[in-house]
């Protein structure tokens, strides 16, 4: 039976209904976004061109904000730059209002709120083991994994995409009030205990902590090779997250609130997949949990392109969404119980900058590939590539029993 946040401690009580609350508006932003974008242009690749400007801090901002997350008061870290997020939301909620609005705005704002994300979820992240026992990190992950599927993508997107075809300013003022609304929870993070005063930041200092912390990450026997196998496994992957709009809105024709409720199925299924992982990672093992569940994604990806059905669609991203929930508090857990808790800031952002860094790239691709060879073209080898990153997960992972007990300590 599932213990009740209560039971798991006031600390990860707070940091959930922080989660939670932020999660609310992303949702709705994440499909006002791609929407917005495509009521401004019809090029695949300025659609795509908005996503890639959402992934680029990963390549820009990351190694160092990964310092900063390990330096940083992470409770700190959060309420601040979570206030930052909603001013910047609230200026392009009066943007739109005002319909001043154009792409590279859009661009601009996701360049943003990505940076500000950069130092948010790994602090959310890093945070985990230090107010759950280890016993308890998988329920902690998976509880929140849930909460950020429900709020971010099942009830958010929908709801967002309604917003928007109601008035397109809406969604947004909605996430600015998101972030803003979730520093009062986060505030009942329990403050850290006084720290040994640090030398301060210089950059050579930045430079060679956040290379520390990349060094680790690409000499781990299991953690180094995982990342490189989910370097492929997203470069295909974002050829749904940055084209999925066009295929649904402007090739098949579909509603805004059709592409909102396709997230939501994707949310529904991942949610349950993200319920269920933990169990998997029991039975099955999490190798096998893992390199199935990117197997699947690729199948289901590549199917997208083979049907103008809406149902059909519906039915082939829910599946899709399943194995995409259960593989997020298996990764996670496995990152967290590996690494040092002192390197795990960094080394969570040395992974982001490659796996989210890559999807800057694909989106481009992608975009690049839709406008010339066709939306469903990329749909195809998308996911032909994420099938290639199950092999290469199954390979990383084979020594994971005998490594984990030694890279543990």
């Amino acid at each position: 039976m599932a213990r009740p946040n209560w039971v798991l401690g006031a600390g990860f009580t707070a940091l959930f209904r922080g989660s939670l609350v932020s999660n609310i508006g992303d949702g709705m932003r994440l499909a006002a976004f791609p929407l917005l974008a495509a009521s401004l242009t019809s090029s695949p690749f300025l659609i795509g061109a908005v996503t890639a400007a959402q992934y680029l801090p990963w390549l820009v901002f990351a190694p160092v904000g990964g310092v900063f997350v390990d330096r940083w008061d992470r409770r700190q870290t959060i309420l601040v730059t979570q206030a930052a997020r909603g001013l910047v939301m609230a200026v392009l909620f009066v943007l739109v209002l005002a319909e001043q609005v154009a792409i590279w705005h859009l661009c601009l704002v996701a360049f943003v709120i990505t940076a500000g994300e950069i130092l948010v979820d790994p602090s959310v992240t890093a945070l985990v083991p230090e107010v759950v026992d280890d016993a308890d990190l998988d329920t902690a992950n998976g509880r929140i994994a849930s909460a950020e599927l429900i709020t971010n993508d099942f009830a958010g997107a929908p709801v967002g995409a309604t917003a928007f075809g109601i008035n397109p300013w809406l969604p947004f003022l909605i996430d600015a009030a998101s972030y803003l609304g979730s520093i009062v929870p986060f505030r009942g993070v329990p403050k850290p205990a006084p720290a040994p005063a640090e030398m301060p930041l210089v950059t050579g200092a930045i430079r060679a902590e956040a290379k520390e912390g990349f060094d680790w990450l690409r000499k781990h026997p299991i953690l180094g090779p995982l990342t490189v196998a989910q370097v492929v496994y997203y470069f295909g992957l974002s050829a749904g997250f940055s084209q999925l709009v066009t295929l649904t809105t402007l090739d098949n024709g579909a509603s805004s609130f059709t592409f909102g409720a396709l997230l939501a199925v994707a949310a529904l299924g991942a949610f349950v997949g993200s319920l269920a992982g933990g169990r998997f990672a029991q039975r099955l093992g999490r190798r096998t949990t893992l390199a199935g569940a990117a197997a699947i994604q690729g199948l289901t990806l590549a199917a997208m392109a083979v049907t103008s059905s809406t149902w059909m669609l519906f039915l082939i991203w829910f599946v899709n969404g399943v194995p995409a929930g259960v593989q997020r508090p298996v990764a996670r857990s496995l990152q967290q119980r590996l690494t040092p808790n002192r390197l795990l800031g960094r080394v969570n952002v040395s992974n982001r900058v490659f796996t989210r860094g890559v999807i800057m790239i694909g989106a481009l691709t992608w975009g690049t590939v839709a406008e010339t060879v066709g939306v469903s073209s990329s749909f195809v080898v998308g996911g032909a590539i994420e099938v290639v990153a199950a092999v290469l997960i199954w390979r990383a992972l084979r020594k994971l029993p005998a490594v984990a007990r030694s890279w543990s300590a």
